[in-house]
């Protein structure tokens, strides 16, 4: 399993933008996605940035505990 994500700033013509980047599954392992969120210069964007790498970690800790609650429920049997 690969966990990880971030945001980067990507220049383009002068411009920075930044991107959200992440692993997912892709049926033959995992590899990193990346989304692009906005202009670095509008704060909102760094912000929505933040707020996706929260969600995302958010969805690795469910699925971390679930995994942990099926071993527990094996060992038990």
């Amino acid at each position: 399993m690969r966990i990880g994500c971030g945001f980067k700033l990507h220049r383009i013509k002068g411009h920075d933008y930044v991107y959200f980047w992440h692993y997912e599954n892709d049926g033959r392992g995992r590899k990193q996605i990346q989304e692009y969120v906005g202009p670095a210069r509008d704060e909102s964007a760094r912000g929505e940035a933040m707020r996706r790498m929260g969600a995302y970690y958010d969805r690795c800790l469910a699925e971390i505990q679930r995994r942990r609650s099926l071993l527990s429920r094996g060992a038990r049997t």
